[in-house]
């Protein structure tokens, strides 16, 4: 790989690290698409799963304090065998019929809470068995899950730093049996660990910027800001 594409890698995800520090998911999805321009769908997924691992690691530790340990619990349950389907099978299916059904899934979720009459949608915690299990799937597949899982934990009534940690752990948490799949069946090459322990130690320092900088945000436009955040990328998974 070129000296300049690795420096383009790196830079982008300083973004989506920084992103994914203050709104607590997204950062896959900024670096994913140039993963895949400049290596491959085959070699993109298994480098952002260690970049998964570090930067969730990263954000669950620094948000140790808020962490509902209750919710990783039950979402553990689900995620772990569900984890190891999905990404045997991810070469096989088609990721793009995937992300368009979860574009059009988030959008009902957040428009829901402002149509006039709708209930909004209140999460239990004995749901998090099934979102485990869906979301670890979906991982499995198309390696970028954060705003399909992201919606339930919001909806669980989890609020800025709770979220961040809480979702932070649960993400780190599926990432090692896909990695472990990824590594029986030959994927995990030297080049895609190192470039993906590089880029997962540059999240480390963006995770800590994106946490100051949430220490200045309101409840109140944390949550406007994060529901935003589901519009755009149930736009991106229904377009792209």
């Amino acid at each position: 790989m070129e000296l300049l594409n690795i420096f383009l890698i790196l830079a982008v995800a300083i973004l989506g690290s920084t992103f994914a520090g203050i709104a607590g998911f997204g950062g896959g999805i900024i670096i994913m698409p140039i993963l895949t321009l400049f290596l491959g769908p085959e070699a993109a997924l298994p480098v952002l799963c260690l970049y998964a691992l570090y930067s969730s690691v990263s954000r669950a530790f620094i948000n140790r304090k808020y962490i509902n340990w209750q919710v990783n619990i039950y979402f553990m349950i689900g995620s772990i065998p569900m984890a190891v389907i999905g990404t045997s099978l991810f070469v096989s299916l088609d990721p793009d019929l995937i992300r368009r059904f979860l574009g059009v899934f988030l959008l009902i979720i957040v428009l829901s809470k402002y149509c006039p009459g709708v209930k909004t949608f209140k999460m239990k915690l004995w749901g998090f068995i099934p979102l485990g299990g869906t979301t670890a799937f979906i991982s499995g597949l198309i390696g970028i899950p954060g705003p399909f899982a992201a919606a339930f934990f919001v909806n669980y009534g989890l609020t800025k730093h709770s979220l961040i940690g809480t979702f932070a752990f649960a993400t780190a948490l599926l990432n090692l049996p896909k990695l472990g799949v990824l590594a029986i069946n030959q994927y995990m090459t030297m080049d895609i660990v190192y470039l993906g322990t590089a880029i997962g130690l540059i999240s480390v320092i963006a995770s800590y910027i994106g946490n100051r900088i949430l220490h200045k945000v309101s409840d109140k436009i944390f949550t406007v800001f994060i529901n935003l955040v589901l519009l755009f990328f149930a736009g991106y998974f229904m377009i792209y």
